[in-house]
């Protein structure tokens, strides 16, 4: 098993592996502020570890920035760290879209299409676009997301190989409570 991923987190890790057990939010999901190696940029790190194939994904929540109507902070936010990513991973494929017909589509309604679920600003990194990815990586989406029309943030989710088998493993858990 390979012990070197984001954040110092790797696939299959258990909730055994943290220094810090982390925070059980539902069924094989965890809450955490500890990591191994963290970044400034992220103050809370979501966790699936299911019990016999371990860690499958991990998303990590930045830190909420204020920002205008027009969406100028937090859209720079995006796209300081899509560049990390890109230096990190390689190519890349981003979606930037408003959808057909909305109302808001004027610049000072860019943070009111993000809330109105009416915008999508993201990018996504898999074998598909030529990403380099590593670690036992399958793929890693950064997206942007609004609280209002003055703040949001944005977070990243690292999906590893095992997330088939993984999911799997936790619907039969949760079936099994029905």
């Amino acid at each position: 098993m390979n012990r070197k991923g984001p954040f110092g987190l790797w696939m299959g890790m258990s909730t055994n592996d943290f220094a810090l057990p982390p925070e059980a939010l539902a069924q094989c999901k965890f809450k955490t502020s500890v990591v191994p190696k963290p970044h400034s940029a992220f103050e809370t790190y979501v966790l699936q570890i299911a019990p016999t194939s371990g860690l499958s994904w991990v998303k990590a929540v930045g830190k909420n920035v204020t920002t205008s109507s027009y969406g100028v902070e937090l859209k720079a936010t995006f796209e300081a760290m899509e560049q990390k990513l890109v230096s990190a991973y390689g190519r890349q494929k981003r979606y930037d879209f408003l959808m057909h017909e909305s109302i808001w589509n004027e610049p000072r309604d860019w943070m009111q299409s993000f809330l109105s679920k009416e915008r999508v600003l993201m990018s996504e990194w898999s074998r598909e676009t030529g990403a380099n990815l590593t670690d036992s990586l399958s793929s890693i989406a950064l997206v942007l997301a609004v609280m209002d029309t003055s703040s949001g943030y944005i977070a990243i989710e690292y999906t590893f190989e095992n997330s088939a088998i993984a999911d799997k493993e936790v619907a039969a858990l949760e079936d099994d409570a029905l």
